[in-house]
């Protein structure tokens, strides 16, 4: 009897070993339940059809359960095929005996199917922002393969779930001019956590790889991730990057540009997907960038024009916050045009109202600052440190300085309002070299007054630059009184001024009163003055014992020395009547007026150029001045050898010139004046204008280009002579 229940225990140990053997790896195959089953998945969802082959029950040993398994069942909701490849149903035991099945778990293998088909699934969901997002933003795409592991409650709610898978080809919009295509990843997702990893995509020629993103489910909703780019940027492309409107410089120029970068990120999201706090982070490295200038770009202190920059090896680094502690910091190697790569470092605030630059380069180029007559050498290390902010309100420039060895510039507070005018300026330091000479040592300070005061100024170019009819708005919003106190001013003629003094008032960006007073050697000096008349115009005054001083920046005047000069002129807003009267001078080396003597078979008059001078007693110029043209009413020449009288005007905007006048030797003038009382008929001829015989010519043409004609057989004005004999009278009184 005892061995017969040993028998039978044992029996029944190998059965039951044999049963859940059979059921956990083969399971048992039935039709049973398929009825069942697609019944009360329909009373509880009307709009799922299922339709089920063949049923496994095997056994779970893991949790000793009863599941059910099939294959390839046809599922289709919303008219929607769901192409599931294998469906795990989890029963209770005791539930399937019973024949009331209780579904708690269902784990679905699913084929791939294209994004469109989740979004008709998609409308019957309840309002949510991932429905939103679902059926706004995405526009193409495709789940390669997912499984889905879901938790049920008696009515076949979801309780819990673990989803993963894989999607490529997904194009999603992300603005309104946004969009980003061919995105592939992995992802796994439960009510806590998602997380998607194997991000790749193209976004506008940037290429993302190996991107990781992970979303965490709290109180608050935290995101973060990581992800490598790889840029090779055209000009078209990044225009399309940041704008899709045409821009100017990016038409005109080719720009490339060539790096890797790494990118991290982290979002902090409210439960209605607020923004609660945020922080980007870029580290990047540019391995080649460069910029072609299909037109010369010229900045006016370059001595060269720059065809080209280049930046190779430059690291770059972007941090934006909520709390709008952004930063980029851009530090490598430049260089312009075939110069040696320098040295570059630029941090910014990323604020585009106030956006705040330090910047730190070496200079690579050539500079000339004509004002202070200052050029830089690129064969000296020359260095540019600056901090400035750009708002809506124009340019703030809180420091620069620029050093090269001995030379330094360095301004302090400038601000440049948006209509391109000075508003601030606190403080100028230069001190400079020229050839191996101190030329510019000086400092400018505005306060109630603006203070010029130093050792040394090269003014050597000055003067052209005031006279430059390109109008400035700079020094619009500039009213102050001035003061200037200089030891040395240097000018273009190479005669320095020594103890220079100025007061004087200027408004909006004009001087309106000037009293100067500085000396040359030998007890020479010059003074100026500059005051306003009871009709508000400004009236000029300049008077000099050295007019080669004041004249070197005009051709006209080459050649001149000795002398004393005045000049006036009355300034208006519609343009200047000027005066300018030269007496007892010489004029040496001047090829035009040499040309002009040749031409009119004077060479034996000419050939006193090229010695001690050709002598005059003086020299007028009437002329008056307005926006487009320089009118010459009168010049008149007067000396032993020769003397001159002519008229014409200067276009402007072209430089076109145009003079015709007189010239006649000086024996023969004087010959015909001592007669005139006797035979004042020949003054006037028997038509207008007939009168004694002298050489009359024409110069016109643009700069370079001027061509004279003479004529050596022609009658003189009555005008030339009566001009001649007021200034003999005049010489005779004094």
């Amino acid at each position: 009897m005892k061995k017969l229940i040993y028998s039978i225990f044992f029996f029944i140990i190998i059965f039951i070993t044999a049963a859940v053997t059979y059921l956990s790896t083969i399971g048992y195959e039935t039709t049973k339940f398929n009825q069942l089953i697609r019944e009360e998945i329909k009373e509880k969802e009307p709009n799922i059809e299922v339709l089920i082959k063949r049923i496994k029950i095997k056994l779970d040993l893991k949790k000793f359960n009863l599941f059910l398994t099939t294959s390839e069942p046809t599922i289709v909701y919303q008219d929607v095929k769901i192409p599931i490849l294998d469906i795990k149903a989890y029963f209770k035991l005791f539930s399937l005996l019973e024949a009331k099945p209780n579904l708690e778990r269902i784990i679905l293998n699913i084929g791939s199917f294209k994004t469109q088909d989740l979004q008709k699934i998609a409308v019957r969901i309840k309002p949510s922002n991932f429905k939103s997002y679902l059926l706004n933003n995405i526009i193409k795409g495709e789940v390669v393969k997912s499984n889905f592991d879901l938790s049920l409650s008696n009515n076949l709610k979801i309780k819990d779930y673990k989803i993963n898978g894989k999607i490529k080809n997904l194009n999603t919009k992300i603005s309104k001019d946004t969009i980003i295509n061919d995105i592939s990843f992995n992802f796994v997702l439960d009510k806590n956590l998602v997380l998607l990893n194997s991000i790749k995509t193209n976004f506008r020629k940037i290429f993302i790889t190996n991107g990781t993103i992970e979303i965490e489910k709290k109180e608050k909703i935290e995101i973060s991730g990581k992800f490598n780019s790889k840029f090779d940027l055209k000009k078209n492309e990044i225009i399309n990057l940041f704008s899709k409107r045409k821009i100017d410089f990016f038409e005109k120029n080719t720009i490339k540009i060539r790096g890797t970068a790494l990118h991290e990120f982290a979002l902090e999201l409210s439960s209605t997907l607020e923004l609660l706090d945020y922080d980007y982070s870029t580290n990047g490295k540019v391995d080649e960038a460069k910029i072609l200038f299909k037109e010369n770009f010229k900045p006016k202190i370059f001595e060269k024009a720059v065809k080209k920059i280049l930046f190779e090896k430059t690291n770059f680094k972007i941090n934006l916050n909520k709390k709008n502690k952004n930063s980029l910091i851009l530090e490598g190697n430049y260089k312009t045009n075939n110069s040696e790569y320098k040295k570059l470092k630029v941090l910014n605030n990323l604020n585009f109202k106030n956006s705040d630059f330090r910047v730190e380069l070496d200079i690579g180029e050539d500079l000339f600052i004509d004002l202070i007559n200052f050029k830089t050498n690129k064969e000296k290390k020359g260095t540019v440190k600056s901090r400035f902010i750009i708002g809506n309100n124009g340019l703030d420039i809180r420091s620069f300085e620029f050093n090269e060895e001995k030379n330094l510039i360095k301004i302090k507070n400038l601000k440049i309002d948006k209509k391109n005018k000075i508003d601030v300026l606190k403080n100028i330091k230069i001190h400079t070299f020229k050839d191996g000479s101190k030329n510019n040592d000086f400092e400018i300070s505005f306060g109630k007054k603006i203070l010029i005061k130093g050792q040394k100024y090269d003014a050597t170019f000055l003067l052209s630059q005031l006279t430059n009819e390109k109008e400035s708005t700079l020094l619009k919003k500039i009213n102050n009184e001035i003061e200037i106190d200089l030891e040395t001013l240097f000018t273009k003629s190479l005669i320095p001024l020594n103890n220079f003094r100025l007061i004087g008032k200027i408004e909006k960006g004009e001087f309106v009163k000037i009293s100067s007073k500085s000396e040359f050697k030998d007890n020479k000096y010059l003074d100026i003055s500059l005051k306003r008349n009871e009709g508000k115009n400004r009236i000029l005054e300049v008077y000099s014992d050295l007019p080669r001083a004041i004249l070197a920046d005009y051709k006209f005047f080459e050649g001149i020395k000795e002398g004393k000069l005045l000049y006036t002129s009355v300034i208006d807003k519609s343009g200047s009547v000027s005066k300018l009267t030269i007496e007892n001078f010489k004029v040496t080396k001047a090829p035009a007026f040499a040309t002009l003597l040749t031409l009119a078979d004077l060479g034996g008059i000419a050939d006193l150029l090229s010695g001690d001078g050709m002598s005059f007693d003086i020299l007028e110029i009437n002329l008056k001045e307005d926006k487009n043209t320089q009118t010459i009413e009168e010049i008149l020449a007067l000396g032993p050898s020769v003397s001159l009288h002519l008229d014409g005007y200067i276009e402007k905007k072209t430089g076109l010139v145009s003079l015709s006048g007189t010239m006649v030797p000086a024996k023969m003038l004087n010959n015909l004046i001592s007669k005139i009382p006797v035979v004042g008929d020949i003054l006037v001829g028997e038509k207008a204008g007939e009168g004694v015989f002298g050489v009359s010519f024409k110069m016109k043409g643009l700069p370079g280009e001027i061509k004279t004609i003479v004529n050596p057989v022609k009658t003189l004005t009555p005008r030339f002579i009566t001009r001649a004999l007021e200034k003999r009278k005049k010489e005779k009184s004094k």
